[in-house]
């Protein structure tokens, strides 16, 4: 924005109160444009020239102009790339309201208050000589600092950001720093009236009872499993933000049955289906709710209490007579087929690159077996320790013991190993575990330092299945490892299992189980009667104990070598046999 002409340099008038300048250099005084004004905060700015000489004054102005408008137009220049940011980030998602983490509005709120810190600061003893302090320092601002600083009050707000929404701040506050310096500069001049450009700017509010925190507090006090980095807490806490961005406030104690309905039919309108509404996206709210309740922090009703959720009607196309009719398939099964286990099992017998780490072949060599023939989550056996695998004392069978904080219910499952696993050698990997004193299925000293919430042993898991899924033995829509808790169910149906012993081996409790199916003791002789009536998989290979290798003692050296000196013997010789010929 060049300008054609040149201002002149001014000096403030003189001052009712001493009787003489306010201060005796030259300034430049320019008017801000209409379309900037909002941006730059003022109608007019002031910049010092820093001499009282009329002559130096004149040649410094034109520097000082350029500066003045150069910075106009980084700021008008930041704040179209703003706008375009926001914008491409809603055509490419096509759904603003949910993917951007902070709101225009909260935006404009933290330069609010961007601005008020820094004219409290610039106006409480504003400098006489000069007046610009604050305005020079908003003006050499360089770009990391204006995102340091964008990144500070986003973090200290408490808000849930993006480097998008740093992006989308930092020349807001460019304007924040202009608007305090001109404040700064009216305050040298005796004039503290309030700036117009702030009765614009939304105030930035504090909730009285913040659902953001009031999860965190929730999962890390009352009672969620596997606490803050559970996979509980990591399944909802996304929801809880979600929901808060949709209905643009986070403060829980103004929310309303009206909202709760509201995002139920709108979640429904995105697809999603009736039972995840219910169990996931409202139980998660439901659950911080009623733990605010719980703990007084909130002093109404919870507002998701109760909240029904129906399937929205199907739609039905109007029948073409002259169309063929459709053929409708029933949905496919969540457990494995007999023969999709069959060939899962084969595969475990591949041999494995000897790149390939030990813990990773015994994870694909055992994990299915013990999965099939036990009906465990895959995440209970992947953190088995050789401690874990030992004999019940009163039968004498070789179990597994499931930990607490593994398990659902949260207690102690003992699980008899199928007499199959056991003919194939588990228990000698066993062995051979607990002497080098190390997990089951994976090696501490190889962790990369991950999260409590994402444990060595669940990558174990992971790893499985992908391998399952390059051999495309997965079939599409079913999941790899807990396919086989579903075969199990299926089989130990079939097969005429006792229900209740079936529930102890699997952790699962029957709906019609009262009081006195707590009565007696879990006996392993009766888990692991029943545990044997599970027929064994026909795989090739794997009906004999592995083989091995063992050192020959130096007598059953020198007795092969003796015989295979005997067979030499036997062997016709060569001249004996051309003799023969002739």
């Amino acid at each position: 924005m060049p300008s054609t002409k040149l201002p002149k340099p001014v000096r403030p008038k003189k001052s009712a109160k001493n009787g003489g300048y306010v201060n005796n250099v030259w300034w430049l005084r320019k008017r801000v444009p209409t379309h900037l004004r909002d941006l730059v905060g003022s109608g007019e700015v002031w910049r010092s020239l820093e001499t009282p000489d009329e002559r130096v004054a004149n040649q410094r102005i034109g520097g000082a102009v350029a500066k003045l408008e150069a910075e106009w137009e980084a700021l008008s220049t930041a704040a179209t790339q703003s706008a375009a940011l926001a914008r491409r980030r809603i055509d490419a998602v096509g759904r603003p309201v949910l993917e951007l983490l902070v709101s225009q509005r909260e935006l404009q709120a933290l330069r609010r208050q961007a601005h008020e810190t820094l004219a409290e600061a610039g106006t409480r003893n504003p400098v006489r000589r000069t007046g610009f302090d604050a305005l020079r320092v908003g003006a050499r601002a360089d770009e990391e600092a204006l995102k340091r600083q964008a990144w500070d009050l986003l973090q200290n707000s408490g808000h849930d950001f993006t480097d998008d929404d740093v992006e989308r701040l930092a020349p807001m506050l460019i304007a924040a720093h202009l608007g305090a310096a001109a404040d700064a500069q009216r305050a040298a001049r005796d004039d503290f009236t309030p700036n117009p450009i702030l009765a614009k700017l939304p105030q930035l509010t504090a909730p009285e009872l913040d659902l953001v925190r009031a999860f965190e507090e929730y999962a890390e006090k009352g009672g969620l499993k596997g606490g803050t980095d559970g996979p509980t807490a990591k399944r909802w806490r996304p929801k809880i933000k979600l929901f808060v961005k949709w209905l643009g406030h986070r403060d829980l104690s103004r929310m309303t049955p009206d909202d709760a309905y509201s995002w139920v039919d709108h979640l429904l309108l995105e697809g999603y289906s009736a039972k995840s509404v219910k169990d996931v996206w409202v139980a998660s709210l439901s659950s911080v709710a009623g733990f605010m309740t719980y703990r007084r922090k909130l002093k109404t009703a919870n507002p998701f209490k109760s909240i029904v959720v129906r399937p929205l009607p199907k739609s039905r196309k109007p029948e073409d007579p002259n169309s063929q009719p459709e053929v409708t398939l029933a949905p496919r099964q969540k457990g494995y087929s007999n023969g999709e286990a069959i060939r899962i099992l084969e595969a475990t017998f591949l041999p494995a690159s000897p790149l390939t780490a030990v813990e990773t072949r015994a994870a694909r060599r055992w994990l299915p077996w013990l999965c099939a023939y036990s009906g465990a989550r895959v995440n209970e056996l992947t953190s088995l320790y050789p401690a874990d695998v030992s004999r019940d004392p009163a039968s004498g069978i070789w179990v597994m013991i499931i930990k607490p904080e593994l398990e659902k219910t949260e207690q102690w499952r003992t699980v008899p190993i199928h007499s199959h696993v056991v003919e194939q050698g588990f228990l000698e990997y066993v062995e051979s575990r607990r002497k080098a004193k190390l997990p089951l299925f994976y090696d501490p000293s190889r962790s990369r330092g991950a999260k409590a919430g994402n444990p060595q042993f669940k990558k174990v898991a992971e790893r499985l299945a992908e391998w399952l899924h390059t051999l495309k033995l997965v079939p599409p829509g079913v999941q790899p490892s807990h396919a086989w808790r579903h075969l199990f169910k299926s089989t130990a149906r079939h097969v005429g299992m006792d229900r209740e012993v079936e529930g102890f081996i699997t952790g699962h409790r029957p709906k019609d189980s009262n009081a006195s199916s707590d009565y007696g003791d879990k006996w392993v002789a009766t888990m692991s009667a029943e545990i044997e009536r599970y027929p064994r998989f026909g795989v090739t290979g794997a009906g004999v104990t592995a083989r091995k290798k063992t050192r020959r003692t130096s007598d059953q050296i020198a007795a092969d070598d003796a015989a295979k000196a005997a067979r030499k013997a036997s062997l016709p010789t060569r001249a004996a046999s051309v003799d023969a010929s002739a």
